[in-house]
């Protein structure tokens, strides 16, 4: 058993979209996760930055999302999901992505996103519902 991708697993089946799918699926994704470490006031991503081919989701700490003013979107905390509107609109990253305390998160492709969310139906319209409305 890969111990590092059980406790991905433990972690993301209690947070939505991830809670809505099987095993198998969500085990398949935690076993792909990429998981970074942040020091307070580390950017994950700055605005204009080209997108990457995955999405975050906070496992400890949290991330502020900010404008080019420096103002406050949102405070994403634990099992909050972000990056992904970027991923959406297949465009550069409108905000500043930045630790607000030293922060662990989980780097999600994607691909995985398509394979396993949207091809679920439940976790589909959860999804729809945050990230497209």
């Amino acid at each position: 058993m890969n111990t590092i991708a059980e406790r991905i697993y433990d972690f993301l089946k209690d947070f939505p979209p991830f809670n809505m799918l099987d095993r198998n699926q969500l085990f398949s994704i935690s076993e792909a996760v990429e998981v970074g470490y942040f020091e307070k006031d580390q950017a994950l991503f700055k605005i204009d930055q080209p997108i990457e081919n995955h999405f975050y989701v906070v496992k400890n700490g949290a991330i502020g999302l900010y404008t080019s003013q420096g103002t406050i979107v949102d405070e994403c905390d634990e099992g909050d999901i972000f990056g992904l509107r970027a991923l959406l609109r297949k465009d550069n990253y409108i905000l500043d992505a930045i630790a607000i305390e030293e922060s662990i998160v989980y780097s999600i492709s994607s691909e995985l996103l398509e394979e396993y969310i949207t091809t679920n139906s439940e976790a589909s319209q959860v999804f729809n519902e945050k990230f497209y409305l």
